[in-house]
């Protein structure tokens, strides 16, 4: 009866483990400009002296669900004197998904890149940023 009891706790502890979710930190996007939406991983990356990497890296998904809408996916960079440039990681018009994959440097004073998704009439007005979603990180420490 005491092998039957035990048997009985340890496959509860089981189904309680499998159940729980694993803690982790949240580093996913979701970003939705009219017919526009994005989501996927924003990650920072560790670098070695001996081999370096970007310390940023972001994949993820945009989709579209408009047949005369486009839309954009953007990561923020240094732009001349200190300013900040938008540069176009994928673009998609009519509807669909289309997946993207990028690395980035950090911006001056430390900061990691903002992300934004944009709809437009066209890719070139989706890109001037006028109906946006902004995914904003908090500075390193």
């Amino acid at each position: 009866m005491k092998n039957v009891a035990l048997g009985a706790l340890a496959g509860l502890g089981m189904v309680l483990t499998l159940a729980s979710p694993a803690v982790a930190a949240d580093n996913s996007f979701e970003l939705a400009a009219g017919p526009a939406s994005a989501y996927g991983t924003y990650d920072r990356m560790m670098s070695i002296p001996e081999r370096p990497v970007p310390p940023v890296k972001v994949q993820g998904t945009l989709a579209m669900n408009s047949r005369n809408r486009c839309g954009v996916v953007q990561i923020a960079a240094n732009g001349p004197a200190d300013g900040l440039v938008w540069h176009t990681l994928t673009s998609l018009c009519g509807p669909g998904k289309t997946n993207f994959n990028t690395t980035s440097a950090l911006l001056w004073g430390g900061a990691e890149p903002d992300l934004r998704v944009c709809a437009g009439a066209t890719v070139r007005r989706a890109e001037r940023g006028g109906n946006c979603d902004v995914h904003t990180r908090a500075t390193a420490g």
